[in-house]
């Protein structure tokens, strides 16, 4: 069994040679030999913000490296990381038994600002030294590569660590080795990290809580009091596309609304996204439920007005049959705004729903209402989505 991994990407196992052409990024050879790493223009100090926490990690090694070896060996173990230096770094304690024998490493990942490049160190239990060579580079959106020459065996080597966020509780850490400065790779060990049970709730716990950075744009209304609604510059007939799928939903509800109430109801759901319609001027999803001991579903059709630029999203729920009022905005990068005009208990209410979508596995809706036409906002609803594989 060997791994083939392709520019940008883990691939799954496959049969055959594991010594695999790829692509490069971020990583030159100058004429006199040394490597020369570029970080990429997503490069960021918050690129290991996803890994902290404590994970389960099965490991897979090749038993010998750069002898083409196809036996590979599996084992379990945990790691731990905590970011530090105002977030300029990060610490991690990697722990596992192999061949009946205990062992510990410990990464340290640092930041610079000036050149916007990542320096991984390593120390292990066997020897007590840092490496002299750290692993370089960066992210380019999901994907982070690093390298660094090393000797192995008495000869010069390329070393490349590849990190692939792309699912931020399931993450693959993978190394290969080159001999021909980095014309073709052999991968040698791949670590797949699962975010622990009580992690992941406590992550979801910081994802259902009210981003107060974010601030609900100012509402403009013409004369007659009704709502004035422009596109921002970036809004797209493709922005609700990362929903498609399916998924499952964890919530948090305020009991009673507009009434100084601070009781938040638990709940969770499921929801599929059946992707585009309408040659992609639209998405639809359906959203079932369990509520107070009965089946609970609502429909959401979105449609995007070329013209306007402006998203309108329809709701209808189960339990009452009648289309509500849309919700009408737009996104601005990777946070929507929608809003309407509704009536609550009798008295005419702004709702505003809010998609960020910044971790496109793991995207945030948001619900407020406000009783006096935008000056004052009351959160009433939020759910994070985690995408069912």
């Amino acid at each position: 069994m060997a791994y083939s991994f392709a520019s940008g990407q883990v691939d799954k196992p496959v049969t055959g040679e594991q010594r695999t052409p790829m692509e490069n990024k971020g990583m030159a050879i100058h004429a006199n030999g040394e490597l020369v790493i570029t970080a990429s223009s997503t490069s960021s100090q918050d690129d290991f913000d996803y890994f902290v926490g404590t994970w389960s990690v099965h490991h897979k090694r090749l038993k010998e490296r750069l002898r083409n070896s196809t036996d590979w060996i599996q084992f379990e173990g945990t790691n731990r990381d905590s970011k530090m230096l105002n977030g300029t770094g990060h610490t991690n304690n990697n722990k596992f038994v192999i061949e009946g024998k205990a062992f510990e490493g410990v990464s340290l990942t640092l930041f610079n600002p000036q050149t916007r490049l990542w320096s991984i160190y390593w120390a292990s239990s066997t020897d007590g030294e840092l490496s002299k060579n750290p692993v370089t580079g960066s992210f380019d959106g999901n994907i982070g590569r690093f390298y660094a020459k090393e000797i192995w065996d008495g000869k010069p080597i390329l070393v490349l660590v590849q990190w692939d966020k792309s699912n931020p509780d399931r993450v693959i850490w993978s190394q290969a080795f080159s001999v021909d400065n980095g014309k073709s790779w052999e991968w040698n060990w791949v670590m797949t990290q699962t975010r622990m049970v009580e992690e992941q709730e406590k992550v979801r716990r910081q994802r259902l809580t009210f981003d107060e950075s974010i601030k609900i744009p100012h509402l403009n209304f013409d004369e007659q009091g009704e709502l004035v609604l422009t596109a921002s510059a970036t809004s797209s007939q493709h922005d609700f596309e990362f929903l498609t799928g399916k998924w499952k939903m964890y919530h948090r509800k305020l009991k009673s609304r507009l009434s100084n109430n601070n009781e938040w109801i638990p709940l969770e759901s499921e929801d599929e996204n059946f992707g585009a319609l309408l040659g992609g001027l639209g998405n639809s999803d359906l959203y079932k439920a369990i509520f107070d001991g009965k089946p609970f579903e609502g429909f959401t059709l979105r449609l995007f007005n070329p013209k306007t630029r402006l998203w309108s999203l329809y709701w209808v729920a189960s339990n009452s049959g009648v289309l509500d009022p849309p919700v009408v905005g737009s996104f601005e990068g990777d946070i929507g705004h929608f809003f309407c005009k509704d009536t609550f208990r009798g008295k005419e209410v702004i709702v505003v729903f809010r998609w960020d979508k910044r971790d496109r596995e793991n995207p945030v809706w948001s619900q407020a209402f406000s009783p006096d036409r935008g000056k004052t906002w009351e959160w009433n609803w939020i759910n994070v989505s985690e995408r069912i594989r």
